[in-house]
């Protein structure tokens, strides 16, 4: 009878445990000694080997020929409980057995002793679904059972028990398995199923896995149905298997945000959704890159990328994040990462509150992704903020020559009565165009209501003047207050010299809203 790769494999001793030595240490130590407690508290996620350990468990305390604490696996009562055919160590689900009636039942059956083995040995999985009534039943002979009796409770979430409850147990928290350990058991696991996999695979299940040992094999499992076993499995046969998309797919729709290209992204996600690719996976892909390149950027130090990385958890796009930091220093801030989480998870919760078609949803949150003018949320205003502070594009080029930005506006014809002289032409910029305005921005990162001004000017160095070239708007908000001021102190510490500010009206032009500078 076939059997999975979860259930074939299941760890048989304390040893073969991997990756909760520090549990398995414990428990062999006291079967050894002869010092087991009558009850146990395994917590932790699922997968991690809480049943594997408390099976294990209950042949360690019934073998006939123990082996340093481990259960031998040859004698009669070690079998039974294998095979799962033992009267004496009953596993219970309590998900499915939540009522009082049933604990009551449990109860009546602990006073009678075993009856083949040494101990009666009670297993009780997702204990934390009894009912508070179950729960007050189970108190006192959980407190004092019988001396043959030993109680193993086991759950993955640990704050809906009493505190009772767990005031009577010993109680053990089962860790998240890290990715090398494993990948490690994949490589056993398919070597000795004759499973050929390529390079990168077991890295890709063990990720997948998010730490649990069950699903790395389930995972495994699937991808090998169907296989030959002279076939490879590679790491791209196993993203086309789950519907992943690759990490390509990722880095370019992250170009496109970064360029600001809605076009580029919205091919992104149509290449995505035609290769029959979740859309769902895709996203919940996409924030987990933007969190890679998020604690990359803390860690390399001054929120700049590169430096000396200090552990800090597992990578799922490790490469990928590093390629984007250092294609795009400027435009992945901190502030822009947190706003893209913000709108990618947003567009998870419609995709799980709603039936709306994911791949709108989706599209939706590319363009918003891609211009950041079109949301009014505060990690968006954030963001925007950000990049004028750190100079996120490059130095801004004058777009029009100096005597071309200040044209002379055409004289009308005088009338006969009363006569009128013709408007004249404001003078033509002769200095020396001021190109530093990325610094400029930087030295203003404390004045925020500047720095939207900045994209609004020209600026040019006459010997000793600053001459700033805007519409009169512009120029009058930079003379309020104490703004020239804080403007020539910001000019001097760029340019290293003193200047007196300067401001001259620009003529209207027929988009006078349009940036001069886009910082």
């Amino acid at each position: 009878m076939y059997q999975a790769l979860y259930r074939k494999w299941r760890p048989r001793t304390f040893d073969e445990v991997s990756g909760q030595q520090h549990i398995t240490k414990i428990l062999r130590m006291q079967c050894r000694e002869d010092r087991v407690a009558h009850a146990y508290l395994f917590c932790g996620t699922r997968g991690t080997g809480k049943t594997s350990i408390a099976k294990i468990l209950a042949k360690a305390v019934n073998c006939e020929h123990p082996v340093d604490g481990n259960p031998c696996n040859q004698c009669p009562a070690c079998k039974e409980i294998d095979a799962g055919i033992s009267t004496d160590v009953q596993e219970i689900d309590a998900a499915s057995h939540t009522g009082v009636d049933d604990v009551r039942s449990l109860t009546d059956e602990v006073v009678y002793p075993p009856s083949v083995l040494k101990k009666r040995v009670y297993i009780i999985d997702e204990v934390h679904m009894l009912s508070i009534a179950a729960f007050n039943a189970l108190l006192k002979t959980l407190e004092e059972p019988p001396p043959y009796v030993v109680f193993v409770l086991a759950t993955t979430e640990l704050s809906k028990l009493p505190a009772t409850i767990v005031s009577r147990c010993i109680r053990f928290d089962f860790n998240r398995l890290a990715e090398e350990i494993i990948a490690d058991r994949l490589r056993y696991v398919a070597k000795e199923e004759h499973i050929l996999l390529g390079e990168g695979a077991p890295e890709l299940l063990a990720r997948l896995a998010d730490g649990a040992m069950r699903d790395g094999l389930s995972i495994l499992e699937a991808c090998t149905s169907g296989v030959g076993s002279e076939n490879e499995i590679t790491a791209e046969a196993i993203r086309e298997r789950l519907g992943i998309a690759n990490g390509e797919k990722l880095t370019a729709f992250y170009r496109a945000v970064a360029q600001q290209q809605i076009p580029d992204a919205l091919a992104t996600l149509d290449d995505v959704y035609r290769s029959s690719k979740d859309i769902g996976v895709f996203l919940e892909d996409l924030a987990v890159l933007a969190r890679d390149m998020l604690v990359l950027r803390q860690l390399s130090g001054n929120d700049r990328p590169g430096g000396k990385d200090r552990p800090c958890g597992t990578f799922r796009f490790r490469e990928e994040a590093s390629s984007l930091l250092e294609e795009f220093p400027s435009h992945f801030t901190s502030e822009t990462l947190f706003y893209i989480c913000s709108v990618l998870d947003d567009a998870q919760s419609r995709m799980t509150r709603f039936s709306t078609d994911k791949k709108i949803l989706m599209e939706f949150a590319a363009i918003r992704l891609c211009d950041l003018s079109l949301s009014d949320s505060p990690q968006a205003l954030a963001a925007r903020v950000a990049r004028l502070e750190k100079g996120a594009l490059q130095a801004p080029e004058i777009r029009q020559t100096p005597a071309e930005s200040v044209p002379a506006p055409t004289a009308k014809a005088a009338p006969k009565d009363p006569p009128k002289e013709a408007p004249q032409a404001p003078p033509q910029e002769t200095g020396v165009p001021f190109e530093q305005y990325a610094e400029l921005a930087e030295e203003l990162a404390g004045h925020p209501d500047l720095l939207p001004y900045l994209t609004k000017l020209q600026a040019f160095i006459e010997n000793d003047r600053f001459v700033i070239v805007a519409d009169a708007f512009t120029n009058r908000m930079l003379q309020r207050g104490t703004n020239a001021a804080t403007l020539a102190e910001a000019v001097r510490a760029v340019t290293g010299r003193s200047y007196t500010p300067v401001f001259r009206d620009r003529v209207p032009k027929s988009n006078e809203n349009a940036p001069i500078n886009e910082l």
